[in-house]
């Protein structure tokens, strides 16, 4: 006997989009057979509701240990999972930092008590813990490694002949925090300290992030699993492009936005690398549309409102993520801008590629049952009010997004 039914439903992402019944036992899809509208097995109903894989968001930051105050675990994995999110991969500038094998299986434990979607660990690349690196490189939680290039949330600073000797080392993905610190600190010495929010694209320009992208390239090599997260710029993808190999990923916040949105929202518009002009901002949306980039990931790092408005430059950067970032591809699927298969690919295809997660990422007999189902009609008026993550708000609120998934279904189990 199965453990779930889907009945009358559209898997979405296929060439075509017939209804059909999806069983699932022990944890993976058993069957897809065709729905008839008289008889056929006991189940959930779904009425020709879209069925999607569950998507997989590559670089959140959930704050456990050291500043659960604005997010943990169990909160930032539950909002992933109401929004159809059922993998993450948390990265590692906490406090303390996870830099070495002790606190990494500290967190490892953590995700084991607490999270509420899967929650995969990146640790992070110093001058001197590669062998730190090993001892858990074949940690069912393990991920990959983190590098910063450049200054930003936490003081992991790593130069790239440190990352060059790390790959030669390690047979694992390494992440890129790609903004160079060489650049960032001229900026500011001919920019000055900054007054407001609206000064932090001239504090970290575009030439910060092209200038990391091609120290990445340069040491890039075939059979290397290099990555570079939050391009915002389509001067970085012509880089990756050249190079061959490298993947890439981009953040909703960067695509929907501008730097100018900064005049309204203040330092919540503020992250790392910082929202571009329009220009760039249209020119990486085509690029998306264009199949240019790989994934979509959110960079979630949430901060509380009273830490959002803080005077200038305490105001910390990072915006959150999780709960739009499902409605709001989605959002461009019903708009016509994406297609459903390019939607797929973005949230789960592509990232279970980069990830090496084989089991995951369509839906299809034999993988692992993480699913959604989502009604193609559906849409989402976003309030604050309205977001699970603990902060509390989203540079989304007042704007429509698709509607959240109807169900999700986690490893086999209905969870929502």
């Amino acid at each position: 006997m199965p453990d779930l039914v889907l009945k009358n439903v559209v898997v979405a992402d296929t060439n075509y989009l017939s209804r059909v019944n999806v069983t699932v036992a022990d944890g993976v899809v058993d069957s897809i057979t065709p729905w008839c509208e008289a008889g056929g097995p006991d189940g959930i109903d779904c009425g020709g509701a879209w069925l999607l894989p569950g998507a997989i968001d590559m670089h959140v930051h959930f704050r456990e240990p050291g500043a659960t105050h604005k997010e943990d675990i169990r909160s930032g994995s539950g909002a992933a999972l109401r929004a159809g999110v059922t993998t993450v991969v948390d990265m590692p500038n906490n406090t303390p930092p996870i830099v070495n094998a002790k606190g990494f299986l500290e967190k490892a434990d953590c995700v084991q008590a607490s999270g509420m979607c899967d929650v995969l660990l990146y640790m992070a690349l110093t001058s001197d813990n590669i062998g730190e690196i090993r001892k858990v490189s074949r940690h069912p939680t393990f991920a990959g490694v983190k590098v910063f290039l450049g200054a930003t949330t936490g003081s992991m600073l790593c130069d790239i002949e440190t990352v060059a000797r790390a790959a030669a080392a390690l047979d694992c993905l390494f992440v890129f925090h790609a903004e160079s610190e060489d650049v960032l600190r001229e900026a500011a010495r001919a920019f000055g300290p900054g007054r407001s929010a609206r000064d932090h694209l001239a504090l970290r320009p575009v030439q910060a992030a092209v200038a990391a992208v091609r120290q990445i390239a340069s040491i890039y090599r075939p059979g290397m699993r290099f990555h570079v997260c939050h391009v915002s710029t389509v001067s970085e993808l012509e880089i990756i492009e050249a190079a061959g190999g490298i993947t890439c990923e981009a953040a909703p916040h960067h695509l929907a936005f501008s730097d100018t949105m900064t005049a309204t929202a203040g330092d919540f518009a503020k992250m790392n690398p910082p929202l571009r002009t329009e220009g760039d901002r249209a020119a990486l949306f085509q690029a998306l549309i264009d199949g240019r980039i790989d994934c979509l990931a959110t960079d979630h790092a949430p901060h509380l409102p009273n830490e959002k408005t803080s005077p200038w430059p305490l105001a910390p950067s990072g915006v959150p993520g999780v709960d739009t970032l499902v409605p709001w591809t989605l959002k461009q699927v019903q708009d016509g801008r994406l297609g459903i298969a390019d939607a797929v690919r973005l949230l789960s295809g592509g990232p279970a590629r980069i990830l090496g997660l084989k089991d995951r990422g369509r839906v299809e007999v034999g993988l692992r049952a993480d699913l959604m189902v989502w009604d193609p009609e559906s849409s989402w008026h976003v309030s604050n009010a309205d977001i699970r993550s603990r902060c509390g708000w989203s540079l989304f609120d007042g704007m429509t997004l698709a509607g959240r998934p109807i169900h999700v279904c986690r490893g086999g189990k209905l969870v929502y």
